[in-house]
């Protein structure tokens, strides 16, 4: 039996391990239909770290229009395993966490009836990102995997295939629970999973009076809002990429939401706000007010909420790129960026074009490279072939590109692009394009600072309670 044996429920659910499952079948009903593909991702404080993915022979002939959807043959599982071979595995990729899947009921329902056929049983709980998106985007018309995903500009790379979708449906999980934290201030695992299933409807027990007249008067632009209550004092700051939107998410949370929302909202008396002229320019304000006034129900929010950025290493002979949530004393900071997602797009796209090491080697004397000089993705300083200062010119046309510059590379993939289709190299051509792809997706999301975080001069850091914080 898998079993619900996970992080506790009034824990904080960054804490929680996360199965993202997608499968593919030969029908819709599960006590008929078998599985012909399952994949899943496991996810953790917000990152991929775990991957299983399998086709399955169903022992019966798939029909035209599921071959026709998924590409999926009978020739293909022909030679699969049955499910019953990779019951046991699938049970420890399970065991012990969240099964989430888009429309879960459908995944959930499916695997247990073939992990029952197999000797083994599940139970442990659901999470469902087609909900939780009815939950965070009202205004969407349909929930569908790949309208949310547009919306959030997350690329599917292989629709109606379990990997692809599974690997999609993993990514919006990690933006949706970002979205749910900052914006409906859920916490705990307990709160998450109830979240998902409250029906969106006005609260009438809240103090709905001040956020109906800032809702009204509230520009459709980013910045801070601080709320007062009876004694003009400030109890709440917030930032918002839409005021005017933010502050109509409060007409229509649920009662069910956490206590420490319900009790601000009926503490509020009055409300104010701060235009800025960007999310991060926001992002800055709210941690320089909340440092400044202290305000009561901010004190655990405000530690929840970790961005990522990009660390150009600099105590090695040459430097290297990673993804980081905390500053150090060491290395040249990039960003912050809104969400791990659109972090890890930038640093893919990086470690694509510019010839930075992968390795964390120190290069005191030579050795033999390893794939990424023969794929053309590292400038190989282990061969001993590159002086430092040739290296270092790489090195500042990677940090441009971490300050936002994506538009001369973007027109340097393009000259790419058309030369490789004339040549025919379609291969390397797709590549160029995946790349150009990103670029626009995310360039349009990212509001950086022009230089790294060391070089701010407007902007200090310092670490409180384990957490880095910065402020102007």
């Amino acid at each position: 039996m898998i079993s619900d044996q996970v992080t506790e429920y009034e824990d904080d659910f960054n804490d929680a391990v996360f199965s993202v499952v997608d499968i593919e079948t030969t029908g819709a009903m599960a006590a008929n239909e078998r599985i012909i593909e399952f994949a899943a991702y496991r996810v953790c404080k917000g990152k991929i770290v775990d991957q299983y993915s399998t086709l399955v022979n169903p022992g019966r002939h798939i029909p035209n229009f599921i071959r026709n959807m998924t590409g999926i043959t009978n020739e293909m599982v022909y030679g699969a395993p049955q499910f019953k071979d990779v019951a046991l595995p699938i049970s420890r990729f399970l065991a012990g966490s969240i099964f989430v899947a888009h429309n879960s009921q459908f995944d959930y329902a499916f695997v247990r009836g073939e992990m029952e056929k197999a000797g083994f049983g599940l139970d442990i709980p659901q999470l469902c990102t087609r909900k939780l998106s009815s939950r965070v985007f009202p205004q969407l018309p349909r929930k569908a995997l790949d309208q949310v995903c547009h919306h959030l500009g997350i690329k599917i790379s292989g629709r109606h295939r379990a990997y692809g979708d599974a690997r999609a449906t993993a990514h919006l999980l990690i933006e949706l629970l970002e979205f749910v934290r900052e914006r409906h201030e859920v916490v705990t695992l307990e709160e998450l999973l109830s979240f998902q299933n409250a029906p969106h409807r006005i609260d009438r027990h809240r103090n709905q009076n001040v956020f109906k007249s800032a809702m009204k008067a509230a520009p459709n632009v980013p910045g801070v809002y601080l709320v007062h209550d009876s004694d003009d004092e400030i109890i709440y700051v917030g930032k918002a990429k839409n005021l005017k939107l933010r502050m109509a998410s409060y007409l229509t949370e649920n009662a069910r939401d956490a206590a420490k929302v319900r009790k601000m909202l009926g503490a509020a008396r009055r409300l104010e706000w701060e235009e800025t002229s960007s999310e991060l320019s926001a992002f800055l304000r709210e941690v320089q007010l909340i440092r400044r006034h202290r305000p009561r129900f901010n004190s655990q929010l405000v530690n929840s909420r970790r961005f990522p950025f990009i660390k150009l290493s600099t105590e090695r002979k040459f430097e290297r790129l990673d993804l980081v949530y905390e500053l150090g004393e060491e290395g040249r900071y990039y960003g912050p960026f809104e969400s791990s997602f659109i972090a890890e797009q930038v640093l893919y796209a990086a470690d694509k074009y510019f010839k930075l090491v992968k390795c964390e080697n120190d290069f005191l004397e030579p050795f033999d490279p390893c794939l990424y000089f023969y794929i053309d993705r590292c400038a190989a300083p282990c061969r001993g072939e590159i002086t430092t200062e040739s290296y270092n010119l790489e090195v500042e046309a990677a940090e441009e590109f971490l300050c936002g510059s994506f538009e001369k590379l973007t027109g340097e993939l393009r000259i790419r692009l058309d030369e490789l289709s004339k040549k025919l190299e379609f291969e390397d051509a797709a590549v160029a394009r995946d790349l150009i792809e990103i670029l626009e997706r995310t360039s349009s999301k990212l509001r950086l600072l022009n230089g790294p975080i060391s070089k701010a001069n407007f902007i200090c850091g310092w670490k409180t309670n384990g957490i880095i914080e910065l402020y102007r």
